[in-house]
């Protein structure tokens, strides 16, 4: 099935190809018989429109030519332009060429957004992730059909293409985009995607999905940030939820459950921040806000359980878990916003 914008420029090709011939009939026409400018459009209208009232005519051999040629030519240019708009009615397709044409214009105006490649199995539950989480993405998918599945259940802007393609990605937002997420089913896809993203905009965040685990190592080389392999993850979790049912189980409540008040997040601290130089005993953070600091990621170290004593520096991501309104604060205590102070002694 061709493509909206495939159909648009048909239609659009056959009416310009009309007009050109319409125009070229009008100026023979009064040059060749000399005819009026409203004559000789009335002619030519008459030989489009099969009308024929015959009140002007062609008096010449040459005039009879050009209406000839203009029949031929003039009305199958003419049926195939209406057949196809009238077709693309019916069927309602032009809301969905003028559709595309406002996504695209939005999508260009995305700055900071993610990019979802794939909309299958697993690119759905990245899209249902990402809903949930109010975050800004396009989809990437050249099969229709799972793209209409989508567009059913959440309202979600998205481009019907190949992902493999730098044209497709940077019809995207690739270059303007925050991060990456390649979900498709075929590991060499995948790798392809990440290069080309990673030639694209060098600061991307990728993360793509490996369906064997020998992949993952090539695609981390190829540029990719973070490589998840479902197989993997699916049989250490089984393997888990057997041994330590409780700890497991837990983990799973804390992320997958929306109506549990206590969500993770990650917070990098700014160099506006009032936390730095500070102690994790003297923030206060558990106290007033109610949040609790799991690990921090300084450069590639993870401090795991943090020692009360430990300092905070400019640059330190903090892995924290708490109630969204201290979650909030801490936000913008992290990036050092107008107003946020650190809590009373």
């Amino acid at each position: 099935m061709p493509s909206p914008s495939t159909l648009l420029r048909s239609v659009l090709l056959a009416v310009s190809s009309l007009i050109l011939l319409s125009l070229a009939g009008i100026w023979f026409l009064m040059r060749v018989e000399g005819k009026s400018f409203m004559d000789a459009l009335w002619l030519i209208m008459e030989g489009i429109t099969t009308t024929g009232f015959g009140d002007v005519v062609p008096s010449t051999n040459a005039g009879r030519v050009i209406i000839m040629v203009l029949l031929v030519a003039g009305i199958g240019f003419f049926t195939y332009a209406t057949g196809t708009i009238f077709s693309e009615l019916l069927e309602g397709r032009l809301a969905d060429i003028w559709g595309m044409k406002s996504m695209l214009k939005e999508i260009s105006k995305l700055s900071g957004h993610l990019i979802v490649c794939g909309a299958g199995r697993v690119g759905k539950e990245v899209i249902s992730e990402l809903s949930r989480e109010g975050q800004k993405f396009v989809v990437v998918e050249k099969d229709p059909e799972r793209l209409n599945e989508i567009r059913a259940e959440k309202k979600v802007l998205f481009i019907v293409g190949d992902a493999t393609e730098e044209k497709v990605l940077l019809a995207a937002g690739a270059d303007r985009a925050r991060g990456v997420i390649t979900t498709l089913p075929g590991d060499a896809e995948n790798l392809l995607i990440t290069i080309t993203c990673r030639d694209i905009n060098p600061s991307l965040r990728i993360v793509a999905r490996a369906n064997r685990p020998e992949s993952v190592s090539k695609l981390k080389r190829s540029g990719a940030d973070a490589v998840v392999c479902p197989a993997s993850i699916a049989g250490n979790r089984m393997a888990l939820a057997s041994l330590k049912p409780a700890s497991v189980g837990f983990v799973e409540t804390l992320i997958e459950e929306r109506t549990l008040s206590l969500n993770l997040e990650e917070l990098i601290l700014n160099d506006r921040s009032p936390l730095i130089g500070i102690e994790l005993r003297k923030s206060r953070m558990r106290d007033k806000f109610g949040v609790t600091l799991l690990a921090v990621k300084r450069g590639d170290t993870y401090i795991v359980n943090p020692d009360p004593g430990v300092v905070f520096e400019a640059g330190d991501l903090l892995i924290i878990c708490g109630p969204p309104q201290g979650l909030a604060v801490m936000e913008k205590l992290a990036a050092g916003e107008a107003g946020a102070e650190m809590p009373d002694k």
